[in-house]
């Protein structure tokens, strides 16, 4: 019994110090394709499904990041979803 007991918590180890070492490897290459997905107004629009209207004043009241190029509003996924997490409601925060 006392066998069987040593090998599950030595199993229950390597499986957590394996999954710890899978993502340490693979963070930098999701963060990477994170930041490879730019989407425009009209994409970024679609993603949140907000209005342009509505995005623009996310803009403009700095509550969402954003960065021009040819006078053209761009947006990373990375950010977005971060706004995302923001204003995410959490189980038992109802107002």
């Amino acid at each position: 019994m006392e066998t069987q007991m040593f090998i599950e918590a030595l199993r229950t180890d390597i499986k957590r110090e394996l999954a710890a070492e899978i993502l340490s490897e693979l963070q930098p290459e999701i963060k990477k394709a994170l930041r490879a997905n730019i989407f425009n107004l009209e994409e970024a629009c679609q993603y949140l499904k907000v209005s342009g209207s509505t995005l623009r004043r996310m803009v403009r009241n700095g509550e969402i990041a954003y960065f021009r190029q040819r006078n053209q509003l761009y947006f990373r996924q990375i950010d977005l979803d971060k706004h995302i997490e923001s204003i995410l409601v959490r189980k038992g925060e109802l107002q």
